[in-house]
């Protein structure tokens, strides 16, 4: 395994005690950045997931290779589809997410956007309980990265592991389903979230949600955020006895080129939770 972050180094003042400073470097050796590449693909193109998955499901169809028949094709999908709806772990305690959240993987698609990560102040207490609020919600959200991996979130919050709050639609589109899933995803609701806290589970949240996602502007220098109306995780805080910790991407809206949807298409897709804004490598 090639290493894929620094040993956390302390920050000098005015730093707050207690700071520290992890570097992920961009992997140069031939094997490192296959892995960075693939793990980058994988962490933040799991909105193509479906699209691949109707070409293999072509492929393998008489039409191509003929590997499957239809009756076959058709039988996996009726099942797919059935359980998309009858199968709700989003709703309840979730899938085991530990193994691929908090390993190796993440640290690569982190050293794939060659990241330095700092932690202002001294490691939270593993005892505590908290709800980290991750700001800007770009177009991929990449910030996501920053809440996983070994040499990043385990040694910047030893003992302490937290579950994503996400939108509901996210949980009924093949692909994203799974991936959100294994990354540690549950329903973003008041009540499922609180049945969360009352399991001893952390949380962590994209406040500005897809607001804040379709004021991405990868041309400006300005970043905006989307606060003074997104109370809610504030309440469920004070109301739970959760401690805040506030985390910020810089540079996420320069990773990738954006450009926005027309404004009737953008009114269509937000009853649905979905962005207008779309991005592009």
């Amino acid at each position: 395994m090639w290493p894929v972050a620094t040993a956390p180094t302390s920050l000098p003042e005015p730093a707050p005690a207690g700071s520290v400073e992890v570097r992920c470097p961009r992997q140069a050796s031939f094997p490192g950045n296959c892995l960075q590449v693939l793990c980058e693909l994988l962490f933040t193109s799991y909105f193509f997931f479906w699209p691949v998955g109707t070409v293999v499901w072509l492929a393998l169809s008489p039409w191509a290779l003929g590997a499957c028949s239809w009756r076959a094709l058709w039988s996996f999908s009726a099942l797919y589809t059935i359980q998309l709806f009858a199968y709700k772990p989003h709703l309840g305690k979730g899938w085991p997410f530990h193994w691929l959240l908090y390993g190796p993987l993440v640290d690569y698609v982190l050293s794939y956007h060659n990241a330095t990560i700092i932690r202002e102040g001294p490691a939270p207490d593993p005892k505590g309980k908290y709800l980290f609020a991750m700001y800007p919600h770009g177009v991929y959200g990449v910030c996501r990265a920053f809440s996983g991996g070994v040499g990043c979130w385990r040694t910047l919050f030893p003992g302490i592991s937290a579950r994503w709050g996400s939108f509901g639609a996210a949980f009924f589109l093949p692909g994203i389903r799974e991936m959100s899933l294994f990354s540690g995803c549950l329903d973003a609701s008041k009540p499922i979230l609180e049945r969360a806290i009352s399991r001893g589970e952390n949380l962590i949240l994209l406040p500005g949600g897809i607001d804040e996602m379709n004021l991405t502007d990868g041309e400006s220098k300005e970043t905006q955020l989307v606060m003074t109306d997104r109370k809610g995780f504030v309440k469920i805080s004070i109301e739970n006895g959760l401690d805040i910790i506030p985390g910020f991407c810089f540079g996420e809206k320069w990773i990738h080129h954006t450009f926005r949807l027309p404004h009737f298409i953008q009114s269509l897709l937000r009853p649905l939770r979905l962005s207008g804004t779309l991005s592009a490598a």
